[in-house]
């Protein structure tokens, strides 16, 4: 065989591997591209729906509740809740942050109600109260991990990164287009 058909197999073979690594980016990039939206539909879907997404930053409800999880609240009347299940609520004490802790105890005192709550894995409980015609967040479902995923895509580098992937592979898709056309 001739040096230059050689190098001919080779710049076919380089070819080859070019358009399957073109071809594997463009894939990575669809999956990424879907899962953020699908995760952003549900996110809207759930809020259309009258639930919050919330998410848990701490272990204090490990093991119902592990940071990094996702917890969906509905808001319910305050009279409408019972020992033993889990709120989120703005806590005053800690500036008006949103903590999610389980009922201990539920004490009615004229216009207020009185909450002894605690999370899972904390040794002492804290005391609150809120007035009767007050709303909280019954937490109705939790889904693992997917507070890590979704505060991941919020950080403003990994939108540039995730953005600016999408749109060279994009640009690349399309001007292999209008070449070959």
């Amino acid at each position: 065989m001739s040096a230059v058909a050689a190098d001919s197999v080779r710049a076919a073979a380089a070819r080859r591997r070019g358009a399957r690594a073109r071809r594997l980016a463009e894939h990575a990039a669809s999956a990424v591209l879907g899962l953020a939206l699908l995760l952003l539909a549900a996110l809207l879907i759930v809020s259309i729906a009258g639930y919050s997404a919330l998410i848990d930053h701490s272990d204090s409800m490990r093991p119902a509740v592990r940071a990094g999880d996702m917890v969906f609240t509905e808001s319910v009347p305050a009279t409408a809740l019972h020992r033993g299940e889990i709120v989120t609520f703005s806590d005053r004490a800690l500036g008006g942050r949103l903590v999610t802790h389980r009922v201990i105890s539920i004490r009615r005192t004229g216009s207020h109600i009185d909450f002894l709550t605690r999370g899972d894995a904390n040794p002492a409980a804290e005391s609150w109260s809120v007035p009767a015609r007050a709303s909280l967040g019954l937490v109705v479902l939790r889904v693992p991990v997917l507070g890590r995923a979704t505060a991941w895509m919020s950080e403003r580098w990994v939108r540039t990164v995730l953005l600016g992937f999408a749109a060279a592979v994009l640009g690349t898709a399309l001007l292999r287009r209008i070449w070959s056309a």
